[in-house]
């Protein structure tokens, strides 16, 4: 047996679910984290060595390391260590391609959704016994708490994350695309270079397929003024997910013209929380557990991938009808003295405000929305503070707790206090982040009927987890 694979920052998502992976291949995995959870314990559980002080690691018989790009300039010294022993190192996206090589992949992109539909994917493939290899940023049933597993049909589905850019070394064969949308401009700078990125992802020059959902105003932003670049590969199919309104237009008209003989247009429209489609000719509903416009659309782009694949769109929608969601996607934790308690990971503008409305719209006329929304990141929140204000002004009441760093160093300036200015028409509470003395300023305001929502991408959950615990412990 050859030797154990070392992964720099096991606990995160990504990483967490290729270790899985790497152990359902029967691989020995090593692996490091500053610190434990639930994501490192449940792997010690599965039988890997974890280390908390990366220069105790033992690298001497270590065939390969898998970093992050949460490792960072503070770990050059291992790197050092790790060149001069020889051992081939691998960001974690190189990693997964060589997961998957023998595999035709499916990858999936945008700045909001990709969990969601990459789930949805994941979930009609199986319950249609694909059997396909699944790594998903998120928690769901379908991968028992792993967030990755190795299968041994022809397809494996795949999260591709545009932070950090290297989603652009994906050579998927089918690539989806949700959205595009203002987010890690700390890495790509301006809107122009998210954009250049986001339309090299589409792979117009590559062999494959790819869907792009063009209800969504960034993909037709991208589209319009790109389209005349346009040159497609030969064995290059594109499938455009489109509304009346966007057939009218001059830009879009020019481009199905163009390649009509490479293009699939799919017309959709939504109404009384049902999405209808139309393929040759024949149209189909779509209707999910979940509310909200976003669940429907990303269900579309993943319908439409299965039908690419050989998948009847009539099976594709009757699986989704019981779409089995993600932890933290408006997961309910349970109730609080007849208010209902939910967790979501919402962290941008644009899927705060998708949240904050569907549940008022699941809710209108129950009760009260009340949010407790922690900040993600001293940089998304300098970048897009009143962005982030604007999106939280549908809430009832809300309540700020303060940022949440995920590790970064202070900016001078900037607290959770900047919103304020940017909220007068909404009650605001600052929160100091001590759990209990917060719970004990909301509870007063809660009512039968209401709604509490723990919204954002640190450890916000916690306060739910806890009111629900308390409610459970006095019944």
């Amino acid at each position: 047996m050859k030797g154990p694979i070392l992964f720099l920052g096991v606990g995160g998502s990504g990483m967490s679910s290729l270790a899985h992976m790497s152990i359902d291949l029967k691989i020995p995995v090593i692996g490091y984290d500053k610190k434990s959870s639930e994501a490192t314990n449940f792997l010690k559980e599965r039988g890997i060595t974890l280390y908390h002080l990366i220069e105790e690691i033992p690298l001497e018989g270590i065939q390969m390391v898998v970093y992050s790009s949460a490792i960072n300039d503070k770990h050059k010294e291992v790197f050092s260590r790790i060149k001069d022993l020889g051992i081939p190192l691998k960001h974690r996206s190189e990693f997964m391609h060589l997961l998957v090589s023998n595999q035709k992949s499916i990858s999936v992109a945008g700045s909001h959704g990709k969990t969601s539909t990459t789930t949805m994917v994941s979930q009609i493939l199986t319950e249609m016994g694909f059997d396909p290899t699944i790594m998903i940023g998120g928690d769901t049933s379908l991968l028992d708490k792993r967030g990755g597993k190795i299968g041994f049909g022809s397809f494996a589905v795949y999260e591709s994350d545009e932070s950090d850019g290297t989603f652009l070394k994906h050579k998927a064969n089918y690539r989806l695309l949700t959205n595009i949308d203002n987010d890690h401009l700390d890495y790509y700078k301006t809107r122009n270079n998210l954009e250049d990125a986001f339309f090299e992802y589409m792979g117009f020059h590559s062999p494959g397929e790819t869907v792009l959902f063009v209800g969504d105003e960034g993909i037709q932003s991208v589209l319009q003024s790109k389209y005349k670049e346009f040159s497609f590969h030969k064995d290059f199919h594109l499938n455009l997910l489109v509304t009346e309104e966007i057939l009218e237009k001059k830009w879009f008209s020019t481009l199905q013209n163009k390649w009509e003989t490479q293009i699939t247009t799919i017309l959709y429209k939504i109404r009384n929380d049902v999405l209808e489609f139309t393929i040759n000719g024949k149209t189909y509903p779509l209707q999910l557990p979940y509310p909200g416009v976003h669940y429907l659309t990303n269900g579309l782009v993943a319908v439409i991938c299965a039908y690419r694949l050989g998948i009847p769109p009539e099976e594709a929608t009757k699986i989704l009808s019981r779409y089995i969601g993600v932890k933290r996607r408006q997961e309910i934790l349970g109730t609080w003295q007849e208010t209902t308690v939910i967790d979501d990971y919402g962290h941008h503008p644009t899927e705060i405000k998708m949240v904050i409305q569907s549940l008022k719209q699941k809710n209108k006329g129950k009760g009260n929305l009340h949010v407790i929304f922690q900040p993600h990141r001293y940089t998304r929140t300098q970048l897009l503070l009143e962005d982030l204000a604007k999106s939280l002004l549908d809430a009832d009441s809300l309540y700020l707790l303060p940022i949440y760093s995920a590790g970064e160093t202070q900016i001078p300036g900037i607290s959770s206090t900047s919103f304020l200015p940017f909220l007068n028409a909404t009650v605001t509470t600052l929160l100091d982040g001590n759990l209990n003395s917060n719970l004990e300023t909301i509870k007063p305001h809660l009512r039968p009927g209401d709604i509490l929502l723990c919204l954002g991408a640190g450890n916000v959950r916690d306060w739910g987890v806890a009111l629900v615990s308390e409610n459970k412990k006095s019944n």
